[in-house]
């Protein structure tokens, strides 16, 4: 059997000492002084035995007692009591004052058995209470034991029991015991500062960490708008006449978005230098509440979810402050709205309710969207917390739930949250009703600003559609963009229009759709958008032989290297981070297209080269050897087709025709044609069979029709290379 280690027997003494009314530090101080209490008793349990079986100084018996007294008392009541400090000061001093009468009683302090160490060690173990005065009075206490002591030293006689020889031995023993005691209390001490310094170093650790994630976010936040600003800012230079109406809303609505996260951030400046103060109106908080929701309707019908407010018929008239409850109201319905998918549903319910006989005013935000994972319920208001996520939602800055619980805190209200992973949310706030402000008549609507109540009021789900130019050249590449914000998507089509027919998809999932129907030329995808984020839908395009061949840009608002790294290793032919240039977008995507040009000419070209497998383009190499290897098993029959390998492959007639159409810039029809005939010329070159042989295992029945093909082929007739 193993031995018990030190960490079981400090958590088996945390156990027993366990008090859910104390603190982590006071609860840490309860367990050091339990510690040397129990040290203090084994030693009194020797010191007894010694001093009256070996030395027989039965006269002082009754000191032992007090001790046993005080220790039968002190240590149940320690273990209750929330003051535990109180208990063992109260025990110490005791103690003291018992010392004290044995010092008298032994002849004073010369001849005292070394019991003035005792007072001295109830006054040091005071100090591992951790109340500063109580530890004070008990150093007082012992210092005034011993000026009485030296009053009355003249005065006193020593008993003859007290021997020379057993006064040294007593003496010696317990200056071994006070030494051992202080050791003790270093010890203690030094444990306590390097858990100290620990804690310390770990909160400037994570305050460093939580920096860092926080100057990450912002960036992350402010690169979409900036982006839209950017892009229609050169637009506005470029063409004037086109983006003049349209340019300064858009503008207007992205320099909101950076309005509301610098307001955020300055917020959490105030809190935290107490600046922030409440200006309170008294009004129907209802009808407040029912105009900030009507302002958020829009944007949910925009999000395809019902937003449903539930309120009682009567008003609730209470004292509130319009821009900070708007900013709590904005705060939960937009991340409701955010977090829930098409055809949900978010409710915003108002009522009046009753705790401990106070009055409250009850709001309630409830939606039926992905959830909050149980571990992370709990620390949702934490300042930079965030939810861990899978890149299909923007981040976010960490700060948007810690200042609503900030506020919520300013106007002496509460908030909870309930939450099921992938079934929804509610979070609940409960605001205190009185009636001490001044009353305005418009219920303080006037006093708060709607447009920034949305902080993504132009983050918005697209609808999939074609390009409405339909007409222009099919010899233009395919280009799909999968960018779930409107703006963005707007931008891209006017700088891209020119050069690519464009296809759209507002989400990962949509994408991925989209490209296994139609196989673009190229994907141009954000990282952060909803039902399957962009290295999703990147993973499954190169997974799938279908669409491996498909070069893939980034283009996101995530710049980390993190970020950036994960991309690139799923397969991302280039990460773009927002905002970003015009002319390099332009480049990458031409470029990309130019190595396609690269691939198909190697592709294209007869014979197939074998060593090809270690080339840069092993996806494609591998798809051609697939068909070569089919075509080859079915060289002689005739009846093999299209259809034939579309089965094999897995593949539509139309995915097949896109895939091998991009890498090869040749049809599989024609590429089947050739490919027997050049094993045709092979077995008449090398082999030298007969032009009815070569025709019949090349798939080719009709003589007349074999001549032909081959003729225009190679430009000869095939009876030039019979011997």
């Amino acid at each position: 059997m193993k031995g018990i280690s030190n960490k079981e027997i400090i958590l088996w003494i945390d156990r027993y000492l366990a008090d859910p009314r104390l603190d982590a530090e006071a609860q840490l101080r309860k367990r050091w002084a339990w510690i040397w209490m129990v040290v203090t008793c084994v030693f009194v349990i020797i010191t007894s035995f010694v001093e009256l079986v070996v030395l027989k100084l039965w006269p002082i018996w009754w000191f032992g007692i007090v001790f046993w007294a005080g220790y039968l008392i002190g240590f149940p009541l320690y273990r209750r009591m929330k003051r535990f400090d109180l208990v063992i000061n109260i025990l110490f001093t005791v103690f003291i004052v018992a010392a004290l009468f044995a010092m008298l009683q032994t002849g004073g302090i010369t001849t005292s058995l070394g019991f003035i160490f005792i007072g001295m060690n109830c006054a040091m173990g005071s100090m591992l209470a951790g109340n500063l005065r109580w530890t004070i009075g008990m150093f007082v206490t012992y210092c005034m034991t011993i000026i009485i002591l030296g009053l009355f030293q003249s005065s006193l006689t020593t008993p003859e029991y007290i021997t020379p020889r057993i006064n040294t031995l007593s003496f010696v023993g317990l200056t071994v015991w006070i030494n051992a005691c202080i050791l003790l209390i270093v010890i203690l001490f030094m444990k306590d500062k390097s858990r100290y310094e620990k804690s310390e170093a770990e909160k400037l650790r994570k305050i460093d960490e939580a920096k860092t994630k926080l100057f990450t976010n912002v960036s992350h936040e402010f690169r979409t708008p900036l982006t839209v600003i950017q892009g229609i800012a050169e637009q506005m230079e470029q063409h004037p006449e086109k983006w003049m109406q349209s340019a300064p809303g858009k503008i207007k609505a992205q320099s909101q978005l950076l309005l509301r996260l610098v307001n955020q951030m300055l917020n959490i400046a105030k809190i935290e230098a107490d600046e922030m103060h409440l200006e309170l109106i008294h009004g129907d908080i209802c009808r407040f509440i029912r105009y900030i929701a009507a302002t958020f309707q829009s944007l949910a019908d925009t999000m395809k979810i019902e937003l449903i407010l539930n309120q009682q018929e009567v008003p609730i008239y209470t004292d509130y402050d319009p821009d900070k409850l708007m900013h709590v109201l904005s705060n939960l319905l937009s991340n409701a709205i955010k977090f829930t998918p098409p055809g949900g549903l978010v409710s915003l319910i108002v009522s009046k309710t009753f705790e401990k006989d106070k009055k409250f005013t009850l709001i309630s935000v409830r939606d039926t969207g992905r959830g909050i994972p149980e571990a992370s319920v709990s620390k949702i208001f934490e300042r930079f917390y965030q939810v861990p996520d899978k890149h299909d939602q923007t981040p976010g800055t960490g700060l948007g739930l810690a200042v609503t619980n900030e506020l919520i805190k300013l106007m002496k209200g509460k908030i909870s949250v309930k939450s099921r992973e992938g079934k929804g949310s509610e979070f609940t706030v409960l605001l205190p009703i009185s009636k001490t402000a001044e009353k305005v008549a418009d219920h303080g609507i006037s006093m708060i600003c709607s447009e920034t109540a949305h902080p993504e009021i132009t983050k918005t789900r697209i609808e999939d559609k074609t390009d409405e130019t339909d007409h222009e050249s099919a010899e233009k590449p395919v280009l799909l963009i999968v960018e779930d914000n409107k703006d963005v998507v707007e931008y891209l089509q006017e700088i891209l229009q020119k050069e690519y027919n464009i296809e759209l998809a507002p989400n990962g999932k949509a994408g991925l759709e989209k490209a296994l129907e139609i196989i673009p030329d190229i994907i141009l995808s954000d990282v952060m958008m909803p039902l399957m984020d962009g290295f999703e839908m990147l993973e499954k395009l190169k997974a799938d032989i279908r669409t491996d061949h498909i070069p893939v840009v980034i283009l996101t608002a995530r710049g980390d290297f993190d970020s950036k790294l994960a991309g690139l290793s799923i397969g991302a032919d280039h990460y773009l981070v927002k905002p970003f240039n015009e002319k390099e977008l332009l480049f990458k995507l031409g470029n990309l297209l130019e190595l396609r040009r690269k691939m198909q000419q190697h592709f294209g070209t007869f014979p197939f080269q074998s060593q090809d497998e270690n080339s840069e383009f092993k996806p494609e190499y591998v798809f051609i050897k697939r068909i070569n290897t089919l075509i080859e098993k079915e060289m002689g029959n005739e009846d093999f087709g299209i259809n034939d390998i579309c089965f094999s492959m897995n593949m539509s007639r139309a995915q097949l025709y896109r895939k091998f159409s991009a890498i090869t810039n040749n049809s599989i029809g024609r590429y089947l044609r050739s490919f027997r005939l050049h094993k045709a010329k092979e077995l008449l070159e090398k082999q030298g069979k007969n032009v009815t042989e070569t025709a019949f295992e090349t798939g080719f029945k009709n003589l007349s029709h074999f001549s032909t093909c081959f003729h225009e082929e190679f430009g000869f007739s095939p009876h030039k290379l019979v011997r």
